[in-house]
């Protein structure tokens, strides 16, 4: 198909068709802060009615962090109970594993009941209950076992549990929300600081038992803090990506739309066959444009008057010419009788609002009997029956729409007032259909028998339909029928392909016959399969019909939303049968490695980890509060030196610096931007904002800030270990040197508090875990590092002191005891990152496939746009795009169109073949492209030569019927008087914000996808993340009357024209030259042109029912058609009033005489004078002793 568009004019933004760019700079510059907050998902959850459904995925959800709960207690309530055994004393230890294993197997019991979905379902406040009593079954055997070791044998015991229950409580429990797991955890913080008191108070003074209480009861409040972040995030994680799933799920839905929307339109216009090629077509074009353009990133299009790209599309080897023959079909020309003095009478809108009334009856008629129509041709309507599908009854089928016809045409007649009457001609035989031309492209049929149904009409009767022989025998006697006209028995096409004709009287079988019955039952079939359904649907009804089925297939997708990489209760019941779900869930795992959760496709994972972190500055936040609770411990329980306080100083500056540059963006937006998009101005506050930016988008300054901020951490932590191998304040002299005198061994013992450190450490590992963003092996690794050294630190270098201090029971070595609680910490942390970097990764892989779709729905969008443009006018298009048409009349009136139409002469589509006029009509829309006449606003692409003229004219097709080709100039809605459409405006795109995804495509409404059509101009299709939205013609900017007149005057439509008739001539010149030196060459005017140009007041809109049809009607296009029909092989003939505006340019205008024309008798008429070449136009001052029009 020699489709009207080239590679470079499709602008695809290199960042579009590669979304996941490789360094910052790709990313938009401002990310929208606001909505990855917590508040703002929860709102736009509810917003969209997603609040009920993401309930229903958490539920699902936390009883998969539950099972994992259950496990891991049962799993550490077995290994202390194991590792009681290696007490020096078991007498008190069996009571200790007992507690253990009953308690582990108690809370198993109580938590259980919350697997049972339909008891939870209607009893929510078994959620809480099992919750609640479960975590006080955990408190009261911890502290019950200390206070029972305590009375009964004065054992002073240090709990082990405290931290595992905050955090059971904050990531495991299927408590909902966040208020209820804060009171619980502040409940059980309390119970463990009372108990803490209890015990030191039987073994410190009262100063040191301020400061262990205070150290535990920071502790316990930054384990609080650490679970309420975790959770807090997992919620912003787990709601972004449950609306990536929403949007997921929409823009699959819109995609099916615009698939379906495309599918439609080209079936209501083409038939299935031509319509499979040509959509193909169009879609690899595009496709191969846009990798052409990724191959090309750095091109930009700077000019589209560049006509060689458009013809790499035309070579032999690469064209197609979509054309299909039909055999056994039937065509029915129907014209409108009287319509040319309507046109003198009429008011131009009642005409066209009369004739729309006329086509939309025909049109419903036509699909209910089946017969596919055709196209306008003013007041002409063809169609065709048996083309589009196989039909046997085709000849009655059209017969039937004819007697249809009649009966409707005189309803308007009534109903209007109207003196107008229908002729029909009807013949049998076989076609060739299909498109030609390179652009505005129009489903046509060529054949004799064609012409044959086309001359039955002209020599037909009014208010009769007119058949032939051939007809009349497919009509197996079921009408009444005479013979055919005396004109038509005369009429020299009929005569020489030896045509017999017949007038239709009236049906000779009953309505009810079985036979009719059968055949309409069948044909209403056929019509309703191959409605159009999109010209149906109101833009409102297509936005509801998208929420609602969004919400049903959100219902869908809960199975499909990610729980984990570890899933106890799938592994529990493995199903035999997977279903398809579980079968693309099992790929996806696959497809990331089982111990590092690493994409196995590398480069997935390099650009995985190089999406900026929005929440980067909350854990600086989190990891500067956690800091200073640290470094307040570190001064609470040991005696500060002053090398402390540098190293303090030094990691507090750090840290703080970090805090503010990491806050600074949020907060300069937040209360000194005006916009989001706004940047400061002053170099320290622009400075600051970049650092800021580039800290949440850049890994690797994330992972230097990450591990600066775990050194900041072990700094104070060994700041507490320092100082214990000898003392620096006492010296002694050995053997003539001065030496420190070392620690005894009670002054070593109590160097630092074992506990404190270990807690500080649990604190160290669990904040290392909780920055988004950092590679998820990292995390791992350094917490691996962190408790194996310090595991090495508790058993080699400080055995000693961790020995001597408490033990979590009787007789059981402490230094086991350190290690347990640090390993139970390195387990909870690194299988909820598991969890949190699995669903992650999962998210990450459905906006691939979102970006994908949406990739998709720009070729889909872009499809459309090609076809919808090549049918429609670029303006209307754009309309049509945003608000379908439903039985209304769209129309446009113009002061001054100029209408052209031109005829090749003495070409015979029997002798010549379609290919030849496929070729000539190309060339003539090659002139409509690259005329100079068309200027392109948005390219801002304007000719030197013609600067003078207006940039809004442009040579627009209308239509091309047989061997006549016909455009107009002046059709533009900025020019329109008024333009009637219906005022609705739909945003055809996803129901999502396109803030929140803003990052993983360039910014701005500048990202637009240029899609080229059929006359060349440029179409700005807004695709910010593969969405598109038309323009509502009645929001088009006008001009003025007063502008108008200062930029251009209304006469250059026809100058224009003129020019465009000229380049047509001088076209069809060279293709003759170059093609058909050798035909006919007896005959003078072979191959030559013939045109005929009018203007004046017209009306253009879109008329039909299920197929867009753009037409111009009114006196300019009457009198152009008469000039042509007329006018001289090789000539352009205009009328008097075109030729009196065409003398004001200094164009030749050669009086011919007096013509006649049909409807207006005898006017003077004008040939324009041009010289042999046609590449100019004589001036007027030659045309001297010419008589001037009067």
């Amino acid at each position: 198909m020699n489709s009207q568009f080239d590679t470079d004019s499709i602008d695809i933004d290199s960042n579009r068709a590669h979304p996941f760019r490789s360094n910052i700079e790709q990313f938009p510059a401002a990310l929208n802060e606001k909505n990855w907050e917590w508040t703002y998902l929860v709102r736009k959850c509810r917003n969209l009615e997603l609040e009920e459904s993401y309930d229903l995925y958490m539920r699902r959800l936390r009883i998969g962090y539950l099972s994992i709960f259950i496990f891991i207690e049962l799993l550490v309530s077995f290994t202390h109970a194991l590792l009681l055994f290696t007490s020096s004393d078991l007498t008190y230890a069996y009571i200790d594993m007992g507690a253990y294993v009953a308690t582990g197997l108690l809370m198993w019991l109580i938590l259980s009941i919350n697997f049972r979905n339909e008891l939870i379902s209607k009893h929510n406040w078994i959620v809480y209950a099992s919750s609640w009593l479960a975590v006080s079954v955990m408190v009261l055997m911890d502290i019950g076992l200390n206070i029972y070791h305590a009375t009964s044998n004065n054992d002073i015991l240090n709990p082990i549990y405290d931290a595992y229950t905050l955090y059971a409580i904050y990531m495991f429990m299927p408590i909902p929300y966040i208020l209820q797991p804060f009171i619980l955890g502040m409940a059980v913080t309390i119970c463990y600081i009372i108990n803490y008191s209890f015990v030191i108070t039987f073994k410190e003074d009262n100063t040191i038992q301020m400061h262990s209480i205070l150290n535990e009861a920071i502790y316990l409040v930054c384990v609080n803090c650490l679970g309420i972040f975790f959770r807090l995030m997992r919620d912003i994680a787990l709601r972004t990506t449950f609306l990536d799933r929403r949007q997921y799920v929409e823009e699959n839905l819109l995609l099916r739309y615009a698939r379906d929307q495309e599918r439609s339109l080209l079936l209501s216009i083409l038939p299935a066959q031509i319509a499979d090629r040509l959509q193909e077509d169009v879609r690899n074009r595009i496709e191969r444009s846009k990798q052409q353009h990724q191959q090309r990133p750095g091109l930009r299009q700077s000019t589209n008057n560049n006509s060689q790209a458009l013809k790499r599309w035309r070579q032999p080897d690469h064209g197609t010419l979509f054309i299909e023959p039909h055999k056994d079909v039937t065509v029915l020309y129907a014209d409108v009788v009287n319509y040319t003095h309507l046109t003198t009478t009429l008011d131009v809108k009642k005409l066209v609002e009369a004739l729309h009334d006329l086509f939309v009856r025909f049109d419903i008629a036509s699909e209910e009997y089946n017969v596919m129509r055709i196209k306008f041709l003013g007041d002409c309507y063809y169609c065709v029956a048996g083309l589009a599908s196989p039909n046997e009854d085709h000849a009655k089928c059209c017969v039937d729409l004819g007697l249809r016809m009649i009966k409707d045409i005189r309803d308007v007649r009534e109903k209007r007032h109207l003196n107008i009457d229908m002729r029909i001609g009807v013949h049998s035989g076989d076609v060739l259909s299909g498109v030609i031309g390179a652009a505005k492209w129009q489903f046509d049929i060529w054949s004799k028998d064609v012409d044959i149904a086309n001359r039955l009409e002209a020599t037909g009767a009014t208010g009769r339909v007119h058949v032939s022989q051939q007809t009349l025998r497919l009509l197996d006697g079921e009408y009444f029928f005479e013979d055919g006209t005396e004109k038509a028995r005369e009429d020299p096409v009929l005569q020489k392909h030896d045509i017999r004709t017949f007038l239709i009287k009236s049906l000779r079988a009953p309505m009810h016959d079985p036979r009719r019955v059968q055949r309409e039952r069948q044909a209403k079939k056929l019509s309703e399969a191959s409605k159009s359904n999109f010209m149906y649907n109101s833009t409102l009804q297509q936005y509801n019909q998208v929420r609602n089925q969004a919400k049903l297939e959100m219902c869908r997708e809960l199975d499909k939303m990610p729980i984990g990489r570890i899933q106890i209760t799938k592994v529990c019941r493995r199903s035999t049968n997977p279903t398809q779900d579980e079968i693309e869930e099992e790929t996806f795992r696959r497809n990331i490695s089982s111990f590092c959760l690493l994409f196995r496709i590398r480069n997935w994972e390099l650009q995985y980890i190089k999406e900026p972190d929005v929440m980067f500055k909350y854990s600086i936040a989190l990891a500067w509060f956690v800091y200073m609770c640290l470094l307040t411990i570190q001064l609470l329980s040991k005696d500060a030196k002053y090398h402390y306080w540098i190293i303090d100083g030094i990691t507090i500056c750090l840290l703080s610096s970090l805090l503010i540059i990491s806050w600074y963006k949020k907060l300069w937006i937040m209360y000194a931007s005006e916009t989001e998009q706004s940047r400061p101005q002053a170099k320290l506050s622009r400075f600051l904002y970049w650092m800021s930016d580039c800290m949440q988008g850049n890994i690797v300054l994330r992972i230097v800030v990450y591990f600066l901020i775990i050194a900041s951490y072990v700094a104070v932590a060994a700041m507490q270990v320092m100082d214990c191998g000898a003392r620096d304040d006492v010296m002694e002299e050995d053997d003539g040197l001065i030496k420190p005198v070392p620690y005894t061994f009670e002054e070593r013992v109590n160097c630092f508090h074992p506990w404190i450190l270990t807690n500080c450490m649990t604190l160290v590992i669990g904040t290392s875990f909780l920055f988004t963003r950092i590679p998820f092996i990292i995390k791992t690794s350094v917490a691996v590092v962190i408790t194996v050294t310090y595991a090495i630190l508790v058993i080699v270098e400080f055995d000693y002191i961790y020995a001597s201090s408490p033990s979590t029971n009787v007789n059981l070595n402490a230094e086991y005891s350190h290690i347990l609680l640090i390993f139970i910490t390195l387990g909870i942390f690194h299988l909820m990152e598991r969890q949190t970097e699995f669903i992650a990764k999962v998210d990450y892989n459905w906006k691939r496939q979102l970006l994908q779709k949406q990739d998709d729905a720009l070729i889909t969008n872009g499809t459309i746009k090609v076809l919808l443009v090549n049918i429609l006018p670029s303006h209307v298009a754009d309309f049509y795009l945003s608000s379908q048409l439903q039985n209304e009349l769209y129309y446009e009136e113009y002061d001054n169109v100029a209408v052209m139409f031109a005829s090749i002469k003495n070409f015979d589509t029997d002798k010549i073949g379609l290919r030849v006029l496929n070729e000539i009509i190309c060339d003539f829309d090659d002139v409509v492209c690259d005329s100079p006449w068309k200027y392109d606003l948005l390219l801002n692409t304007f000719p030197l030569q013609l600067n003078k003229y207006s940039h809004s004219l442009r040579v627009e097709k209308i239509k091309v019927a047989n061997w006549t080709y016909m455009a107009a100039c002046g059709l533009d809605a900025t020019r329109s008087k008024q333009v009637n459409a219906p005022q609705v405006k739909f945003r055809n795109v996803s129901l999502m914000p396109n803030g929140r995804r803003s990052q993983y495509r360039t910014s701005g409404s500048e990202q637009v996808q240029r899609v080229p059509y059929g006359n060349g101009s440029t179409i700005a299709l807004d695709l910010e993340r593969g969405q598109y939205e038309g323009n509502v013609i009645s929001s088009t900017p006008r001009i003025s009357k007063e502008d108008i007149a200062s930029e251009q005057s209304n006469d250059e439509v026809i100058k224009v024209m003129a020019n465009f008739a000229l380049d047509l001539m001088r076209a069809m010149r060279r293709f003759n030259a170059e093609n058909m030196q050798s035909e006919y060459e007896g005959s003078t005017d072979y191959g030559m042109l013939r045109i005929g140009i009018s203007h004046g007041r017209a009306m253009a809109g879109v008329v039909g029912i299920s197929k867009p049809h753009y037409d111009i009607w009114g006196n300019p296009v009457n009198m152009a058609s008469r000039m042509d029909s007329t006018g001289i092989p090789g000539k352009i003939q205009v009328t008097e009033n075109t030729a009196l505006k065409l003398r004001n340019f200094n164009i030749q205008c050669n009086y011919r005489g007096m013509t006649f024309v049909k409807g207006r008798g005898n006017i003077p008429t004008y040939v324009l004078g041009t010289d042999d070449e046609y590449e100019r136009f004589l001036p007027n001052h030659q045309a001297e002793g010419v008589p001037k029009p009067t």
